[in-house]
C-alpha cells in the first residue's frame, strides 16, 4: 500500500521524518545541558534546532501529503493517517510559535512550555505514524512482491520459516 512519493521504490516520507524528530528531541537535550553548561550558548542552540526541525517537518510533510492522497488505504487506516497528519500540523504550529517566542528570549518560560507540549504531541503523532506502518502496513508491499537481488521474500526466509 505505497503512495506515489517514493525513491527507488522506497517511501520518502519515513526517510525524512527522522530529521525533524531528531531536531525536536535535541531541543530537550540542549535545554537540559543549558541548566548545567553554558547558559549563553545552549538556549540559542535550541532556537536553531527548532528552526531546523520546522523546516525538516515541512519538507517531510510534503511527501506525507502525497502519500496521504495516493496510497490506497482502508477507512480505518485513513482515519489513523488523518489523525497523524492533524497532530503533525499542530506540532509544526506549536514549534513555529515556540521559535518566535524563544527567538527574542531563548530562555522564555512560555517558549519552554510550547517546546515540550510540541514534543509530547510529536510522540503521540509518532505512535499513530508507527501504527500506520506496523499495523496498517501503509507504505509497505506484500511479501510476495518484495525481492532482494532477484530473490522473492519466500526464498529469503530461513528454511525453518518456510514450512
Amino acid at each position: 500500500m505505497q503512495g506515489k512519493a517514493t525513491l527507488a521504490d522506497h517511501p520518502i516520507h519515513p526517510m525524512l521524518v527522522a530529521f525533524p524528530i531528531g531536531f525536536f528531541g535535541a531541543v530537550l537535550v540542549s535545554d537540559v545541558i543549558s541548566i548545567w553548561g553554558n547558559p549563553g550558548f545552549w538556549p540559542h542552540m535550541s532556537v536553531w534546532l527548532i528552526a531546523f526541525g520546522v523546516v525538516g517537518a515541512l519538507i517531510a510533510a510534503l511527501f506525507g501529503f502525497v502519500d496521504y492522497f495516493t496510497a490506497p488505504m482502508p477507512a480505518a487506516a485513513k482515519r489513523t493517517a488523518t489523525t497523524h497528519m492533524i497532530l503533525n500540523l499542530i506540532v509544526v504550529a506549536i514549534y513555529i510559535a515556540a521559535f518566535f517566542v524563544r527567538y527574542g528570549n531563548p530562555i522564555s518560560t512560555l517558549g519552554y512550555v510550547l517546546t515540550y507540549i510540541g514534543l509530547g504531541t510529536l510522540v503521540v503523532s509518532g505512535w499513530y505514524g508507527g501504527h500506520l506502518v506496523y499495523v496498517g502496513l501503509v507504505g509497505t508491499k506484500p511479501a510476495k512482491e518484495t525481492t532482494v537481488e532477484g530473490r522473492s521474500a519466500e526464498t529469503m526466509r530461513a528454511p525453518a520459516q518456510r514450512s
